[in-house]
Formats: structure tokens, sequence, C-alpha cells
């Protein structure tokens, strides 16, 4: 499997890992949900066409999805704080991911005429 397709499984799990955090947490708002999915939503089809510039951003958000996780582990409800160390997890691993992808990538040469 390369590291592209997972990423865009990781994009996948975030999604349903958000939905669920909504689906049980008593005081979810779909607001809420929107503004987590949403920037998501926006890098998927540039991930899925390999543009360097989508993968950058999505690991711009996949720090503030680590940092949203992180929160979320500190929730009283068991089920959520398990969600929430899952939701660090996969942002966590992600990022690893899209670290070594960008980093095996070759740079582009700027040709000047």
């Amino acid at each position: 499997m390369n590291r592209h397709t997972l990423l865009l499984a990781g994009s996948v799990l975030l999604l349903l890992l958000f939905s669920l955090i909504l689906w049980l947490n008593p005081a979810g708002s779909i607001g809420l949900w929107l503004m987590q999915v949403l920037p998501l939503l926006l890098t998927v089809p540039g991930q899925y066409r390999r543009q360097p510039r989508s993968l950058q951003w999505l690991g711009f958000l996949l720090l503030f999805y680590l940092l949203g996780g992180i929160l979320q582990a500190f929730n009283p409800l068991p089920i959520l704080r398990m969600l929430g160390f899952c939701l660090t997890a996969l942002a966590f691993l992600m990022f690893v991911v899209l670290l070594t992808l960008m980093k095996s990538r070759k740079p582009q040469s700027s040709t000047e005429s």
C-alpha cells in the first residue's frame, strides 16, 4: 500500500471519527462537525491528484486535529475519551506518513529562460 493511499484512507477515517464523536457527544453540534470536516474535505481532491499544495495544507490541518484529539482525550465520558486517543493517534500517524511522503518527493527544479 503506497503512502498516498494511506493518507486518503486516514482522511476517511478522520471523517468517520468526527462523525462518531458528533453522534456520541451530547453537546455536539452540526456546526462544530462542519468546522472540523470541511477543511479536510477541501484537501481530499488534491490528495487524490497528488498535488503538493494540498498535501502541505493537510499537514497544517493535521496539527489542529492532533490538538483537538488531545483535548478530546480529557473528556469525562470514557467512550469519547477513547475516541480522543484514537483521533490523536491517527492524526499523529498521518502526519508522520505525510512528512515521509513530502521528504521523499523530488524537488522540482526551476528552469529559467
